[in-house]
Formats: structure tokens, sequence, C-alpha cells
């Protein structure tokens, strides 16, 4: 059991080490790395330890490993240029789109207000926006597509109203047993409704 937690935990901050999306980031399944190598070997001496002192000893090499490869693969900050070019990139791909461009601005222009009544003011557009944009979209479905949605909105309606109680239920609960019932009811209104 604490073998298989240890290589788990292993496994874990292995992945933490190598940050995705960097010229550093290492395939955990590959075997030819040599911290994989590494750790894997470390993680096998790890389950035929015998003594606490022989864990703690293999733990704390497995610990010193990724805090030399932390060392020798630091995060890649990206660069002013590259984004630049990631910011252009997604202003392009929401242009695309009017509404996500409009919301976009929207909310740049939120994040740089200096007050709160240009805050309200751009959150009154916000709404604004968001609502022309559903009833656009509620205008372009069939009529059958708006019984389907009114019908999933009453569905849904009568399982939050059943899942009210049992939230509260939950929220009261004290002990694992009692907490387990209800979660056992919850799982049947789930079961009733999907």
């Amino acid at each position: 059991m604490l073998a298989a937690l240890a290589g788990t935990l292993t496994l874990a901050a292995y992945a933490a080490d190598a940050p995705a999306g960097t010229a550093q980031h290492v395939n955990l399944n590959n075997p030819q790395d040599p911290y994989h190598q590494q750790m894997t070997g470390l993680m096998e001496e790890l389950k035929n330890a015998k003594t606490p002192e022989q864990r703690k000893e293999i733990q704390g090499r497995m610990e010193q490993a990724r805090k030399d490869y932390r060392a020798a693969h630091p995060v890649k900050e990206p660069t002013a240029a590259e984004k630049a070019a990631n910011q252009q990139k997604l202003e392009e791909m929401l242009k695309k789109d009017p509404y996500r461009w409009q919301m976009y601005q929207l909310q740049q222009s939120m994040r740089s207000a200096k007050t709160p009544q240009e805050r309200q003011t751009l959150q009154a557009q916000l709404k604004d926006l968001q609502a022309k944009h559903a009833a656009e979209a509620e205008a372009k479905l069939t009529p059958a597509q708006k019984a389907a949605a009114q019908a999933r909105k009453e569905k849904n309606a009568q399982m939050q109203a059943e899942m009210k109680p049992l939230e509260d239920q939950m929220r009261a609960a004290k002990t694992p047993e009692a907490k387990k019932a209800v979660r056992a009811q919850m799982q049947e209104i789930f079961k009733k409704y999907r």
C-alpha cells in the first residue's frame, strides 16, 4: 500500500517537474528518458525496501532527483514577442465570431475600468449583449428544438427541487454513514432524471 502510494506521488511529482508546452516537456511513457529511468528504478527500490529507514533514504534520493531535474529544466517564460503573437492569434480567432469578439472587448474594457460606475456601465452592456445573443439563438430554434429545450429546463428544475433538501441534509450530516446515505439518495435522483 505504501509503495503504491509512493509510486503514485512520484509520478505526479514527475509530471509536475516536466511542464507541458515547454521544450523540456518529457513524455512519462518514454523509457529512454534518463529521468524516467532513474525514477522508475527508485520506485522499484522503494517497493522492495524492507525497513522504514531504507524507504526514507530512497524517498530522499527521489526528492533530490526531482530537485536536480527542476534545476536543470526551469520553466521557460514566454518572451514578449511570443506573448504578442499569442494575443494576436487569440484576437484573430475571436474576430471570426462577432458575438465573442464583442464579449472579449467588453471584458477587456471591464478589466481596465477605473471606477465602479464604469464597471457597472460595462456590466450592463455585457448583460444586454448576452441577452441579445440568447434571443437570437432561441429565434433560430425549430419548434421541436424549443419544446425539447423547455422539457430539459423543466426536468432540471424538478431535479433541483428534489435535490435541494438532500443538499441541506448533506451539509448537516455529521457522520460518514449519514453522508453516504444522503449521497446514495442523490445518485438515485440523478439516475431518475438522466
